[in-house]
């Protein structure tokens, strides 16, 4: 039923918000009610529940646990023939049950910390038939949502979740093929009874509506929620309060002794063009960009002088990558059908005249294994130094992962940091001082490639500290973003260069007009001289053409050295136009 403790302590509530989820008026609210009415409809043949049908087969689940804990007289109730139900059990011919984690999408708000879903595998299944599963999928309904509401209808629960059973392949085409998602694929060890008991339940939950709420009560959520139902035993929902990470629910699952078995990577499709580009001599990669949009290249003499493995992985990159492009021209969404492929026949046709297999390259997910990372909750302690003054300062995050933590369990190169909060105590001034609350700051650097190029950008919204001579306290609302590119080099380290021209507006009572707003362009690189230890230096200069107008310059080198996998060493330098600030800090995550 979903109960829970309210939370005003009285009482419980279930997390189901659609009433045909209830047998009783207050069923929501008050288990007795609810359970006399539910024995009370076992007796009746009235349709009820989200497909509705007799109540001992719209709800089988909860009337097979009751028969089974005060053993029904099948004579005085008469067990009803749910049909529909045996057949749409024994057509998803269930064996076992595999999570499956989607890595972080950033450019959907709704999958910027990833996703779970649970695909059922199939008596008899096999690593080539896998795809022919069904998945138990919960995710918003946002069909018909406003994009200046979409964030705030998340964050409030405006939009309406449901649990849907499709094929796990159309899963794999729009999280893996289209959106270029790594999956990452866990066996659950689920008994054949809790196997059964789960499946009745989601069988009960077929056209149930939940309020859905990207932080807490989202797909990882509800998740958890259907294997507790499989084994009462399991906590697991209780576990988070205000905040649900997918990846942080993978973590709490493999921590459960026996629950989690084998662990199958599933790259992306943009993952394996990626690798298998990577993997290619210089000599290689030119041939590849040119064949490309010229399929005459195939007759050149230096494809011909190539390996016959070689020239079959050339053109298998290129079929796979020019499939991926026009991928979005065949969406479902979209009711159009691309036209036929000229370029990709040709291709075709000289791929089967080889008869020899590609060259192997090993396809690596960029996004690796998430229970792997350190945890996603973060409090650190530091002292420093703004322009003389001294200050001790505590700060916290509820989530997610910044650019300079180690890349483990993350999507590399990549900043998802939600609600983060400074406070800073200077010896000759009392109490705690707010110097920073970020309420969201997410930058994607992905090196650019000629075969795939994509761009760098960055987005935060909150109060920072904006320093002057004569305000060292000085804070101000700010909403900035930007838009560039981003390039990897080997030298002197592992090095993301990146440069990003955007826009910025600052609010405060402390500039002339109470705001400032104009355009701004930062630059700088992200280095790695060794696992564990980063380097971030950056510079920006800002052009403020509205409000309080001028130009200013700041620029901040950032280290962070991983002590182990929960705790971490930084060590910051910044400077705002000709003021400076030293800080270094430990900081743990849990």
């Amino acid at each position: 039923m979903h109960y829970r403790p309210a939370t005003d302590g009285e009482g419980v509530v279930s997390d189901a918000d659609d009433p045909r989820f209830f047998l009783a008026p207050t069923g929501k609210t008050d288990p007795r009610a609810e359970l006399a009415a539910t024995l009370r409809a076992f007796f009746s043949a009235d349709r009820v529940g989200g497909d509705p049908q007799p109540a001992q087969c719209a709800f089988i689940a909860r009337y097979r646990w009751l028969k089974g804990e005060l053993s029904f007289d099948d004579r005085r109730l008469r067990p009803h023939d749910c049909a529909r139900f045996q057949q749409w059990f024994h057509a998803l011919n269930a064996e076992a049950a595999t999570l499956v984690f989607a890595s972080a999408y950033l450019n959907n708000p709704a999958s910027l910390f990833g996703h779970t879903l649970l695909r059922l595998d199939q008596r008899g299944q096999t690593d080539q038939t896998r795809l022919l599963a069904y998945a138990i999928n919960y995710a918003a309904d946002d069909t018909d949502a406003n994009a200046l509401m979409y964030v705030l209808d998340g964050v409030s629960g405006g939009f309406k979740g449901r649990f849907d059973i499709q094929p796990y392949y159309k899963l794999v085409r729009a999280y893996s093929d289209l959106e270029s998602r790594d999956l990452w694929e866990y066996r659950l060890n689920l008994s054949g009874s809790q196997l059964q008991r789960l499946l009745e339940h989601v069988w009960e939950l077929r056209g149930i509506e939940f309020d859905y709420y990207f932080f807490r009560e989202n797909c990882a959520w509800q998740l958890l929620t259907l294997l507790e139902a499989a084994d009462p035993e399991l906590r697991l929902s209780d576990e988070y309060l205000l905040w649900t990470l997918p990846a942080d629910t993978i973590r709490l699952l493999a921590r459960q002794p026996g629950l989690v078995g084998a662990v199958t990577a599933r790259p992306a499709r943009g993952t394996s063009i990626n690798r298998r580009y990577e993997a290619l001599t210089a000599g290689e990669r030119q041939l590849a960009r040119r064949l490309r949009n010229d399929p005459a290249v195939i007759d050149a003499p230096d494809f011909a002088g190539l390996a016959p493995e070689r020239q079959a992985l050339l053109l298998e990159l290129a079929l796979d990558e020019r499939q991926h492009r026009r991928a979005d021209k065949t969406r479902p969404t979209t009711g159009t059908i691309a036209p036929p492929d000229a370029i990709a026949h040709r291709w075709l046709t000289a791929r089967t005249r080889l008869s020899v297999a590609a060259a192997p390259v090993a396809v690596e997910p960029y996004a690796t294994r998430p229970e792997t990372g350190r945890a996603s909750r973060r409090m650190g302690v530091g002292i420093g130094q703004r322009d003389g003054a001294s200050f001790v300062e505590l700060d916290a995050r509820a989530s997610y992962h910044d650019l300079l933590e180690p890349d483990i369990g993350y999507t590399p190169n990549a900043q998802i940091e939600l609600l983060s909060i400074a406070l800073r105590h200077y010896p000759d001034r009392d109490g705690l001082k707010l110097d920073r609350l970020t309420l969201l700051d997410i930058t994607s650097l992905p090196p650019v490639d000629a075969l795939t190029p994509r761009p760098a950008w960055r987005i935060h919204a909150g109060w920072e500290a904006v320093p002057q001579p004569d305000c060292l306290m000085c804070m101000a609302f700010n909403l900035g973003g930007g838009l560039g590119l981003a390039a990897e080099t080997g030298w002197p380290w592992r090095t993301v260069w990146f440069a990003l021209p955007g826009l910025e507006f600052d609010a405060s009572d402390e500039f002339t007009a109470g705001y400032r707003a104009g355009l701004a362009l930062t630059a700088g690189a992200l280095l790695e001289p060794a696992a564990g230890w980063k380097v971030l230096a950056s510079a920006t200069w800002l052009d403020y053409r509205l409000g309080e107008t001028g130009s200013a310059a700041r620029a901040a080198v950032r280290q962070h050295w991983a002590l182990n996998r929960d705790l971490s060493l930084g060590m910051d330098w910044r400077h705002w136009e000709g003021i400076h600030e030293f800080e270094i800090g430990l900081r743990v995550y849990f």
